[in-house]
C-alpha cells in the first residue's frame, strides 16, 4: 500500500479454457510489468460441497442447474452433498441416481450425517471427504445458489491451491413469488437475475 498498486488482469486466449494472466505493479511512478503467464483451466477440478437437510424441491432445482452448467457445459466438477438426518434421504438419492442414469455423470459423493443440521460441520465434513490424489478447488455452496459456467471459470482463475481463496459475496436474496406476485408466469431464472 505504501509503494503502489498491483493489478492482476485476465484475458481470454485461443481455447475456451485458456486465459492469459498479466500482473502489473504500478509504483508511485511508472508502470512496471511483473509477469505474464498462460493459464489453462481445463485440468482444475472444482468440488462443489452442499450441506443439506430436507429441502428436496430446492435440491431438485439445484441439480437441474448443476446438470446444465456443470455436466453439460463444464465437465470438470465433483458434487459432494452432506445430508443431515434421515427424512427425505431416499428422495435425494433418487435425484442423484436419475441424474447419473440420464447423463452418465458419476462425480457425486453423498454423505449422510445422523445429527442436527450444521452448515459449518457439513462444509468441513465435505471438504475432508476428498480422497483422490489430485488437488481440487473447494466451492462451498448452498442449495439455493444459482451459478453459471463463467462463475466456475472465475473460481478457477481467482483461486490457487494453498495460496489464494476466491470469496464472492452474494448480493441478492429474494423470493420470486413475492417479487413477481402480479405475473401469471415467473420469468426464467436468467431473466430474474438481470439487473439484480
Amino acid at each position: 500500500r505504501s509503494r503502489g498498486t498491483v493489478y492482476e488482469l485476465m484475458f481470454k486466449d485461443d481455447g475456451p479454457q485458456d486465459f492469459a494472466q498479466l500482473v502489473l505493479f504500478r509504483p508511485f511512478g511508472p508502470l512496471m510489468k511483473v509477469k505474464s503467464d498462460s493459464v489453462n483451466t481445463a485440468s482444475i477440478i472444482i468440488n462443489i460441497i452442499v450441506p443439506l437437510s430436507g429441502r428436496v424441491y430446492a435440491f431438485r432445482q439445484f441439480v437441474n442447474n448443476f446438470r446444465e452448467v456443470c455436466i453439460q457445459q463444464d465437465g470438470q466438477v465433483h458434487l459432494t452433498v452432506v445430508y443431515f438426518g434421515r427424512d427425505q434421504i431416499d428422495q435425494v438419492k433418487a435425484v442423484l441416481d436419475q441424474t447419473t442414469r440420464e447423463t452418465r455423470f458419476r462425480g457425486f459423493t453423498l454423505i449422510q450425517m445422523n445429527e442436527e443440521f450444521s452448515r459449518g460441520r457439513g462444509l468441513d465434513v465435505g471438504a475432508r471427504a476428498w480422497r483422490q490424489r489430485q488437488n481440487v478447488l473447494l466451492f462451498f455452496c448452498d442449495v439455493d445458489v444459482h451459478f453459471t459456467a463463467d462463475f466456475l471459470t472465475s473460481c478457477r482463475l481467482n483461486a490457487e491451491a494453498g495460496k489464494k481463496v476466491y470469496y464472492p459475496v452474494l448480493f441478492s436474496q429474494y423470493n420470486p413469488s413475492i417479487i413477481y406476485s402480479n405475473h401469471t408466469l415467473l420469468p426464467s431464472i436468467k431473466q430474474q437475475l438481470v439487473g439484480k
